[in-house]
């Protein structure tokens, strides 16, 4: 008889133990996703606020939770940059078999200045039929670099007459009071020679 109640006592305090941890609540049952333009049973209640999702015309990210922390910002075209100015400058003139200078200049733009520990560069791929004096130039070979500009000239001797494209990457960084940005820019170095 003891073994009993005592049986009974511990199913009693289970259920009781179970009954606190749900404190009564129920669990909405899990839905499908309604066709697009279709009302849920909540949204068709008086008074009730639609859902950001289910708003007409809602963006991604106004329909992400209030606590997100992510914004997701579009780039800027090419050349568009608020930072500061690229300028690539050609030869005046060139001629096949003779040296030529292609200037590559960054301009920060207010309140941005230069950084000038960050390791500068400019890595470069002559196309066939185009030498140069040096490929892989470092901020020690910049022309200028100070906190208002950063410029390499780059030697170019085209082997035969027509129009050369050399690519490559300038790699610099740009700073403010609060802020530094790193940049790796492709640039495009054109020379026509005669």
């Amino acid at each position: 008889m003891l073994s009993t109640v005592a049986r009974t006592l511990s199913v009693a305090t289970l259920a009781l133990a179970l009954s606190a941890a749900c404190s009564g609540e129920s669990k909405p049952a899990a839905t499908s996703p309604a066709p697009e333009g279709a009302k849920t049973a909540e949204a068709a209640k008086p008074g009730a606020e639609p859902a950001e999702a289910a708003k007409p015309g809602a963006e991604p990210a106004e329909a992400a939770a209030e606590g997100d922390k992510v914004k997701v910002v579009e780039g800027k075209a090419p050349g568009t940059d608020d930072r500061y100015a690229l300028q690539i400058e050609p030869p005046a003139e060139a001629a096949a078999g003779q040296e030529a200078e292609v200037v590559v200049r960054v301009v920060p733009k207010e309140p941005w200045h230069m950084n000038l520990d960050f390791p500068t560069s400019l890595k470069l791929t002559p196309p066939d039929g185009i030498t140069l004096a040096n490929a892989n130039l470092k901020k020690g070979d910049a022309r200028t670099l100070d906190d208002s500009a950063c410029e390499f000239a780059v030697k170019v001797t085209p082997g035969a007459a027509g129009e050369h494209t050399v690519t490559g990457q300038l790699k610099f960084a740009v700073c403010q009071d609060d802020a530094c940005s790193p940049v790796t820019e492709d640039v495009e170095l054109k020379v026509a020679a005669k």
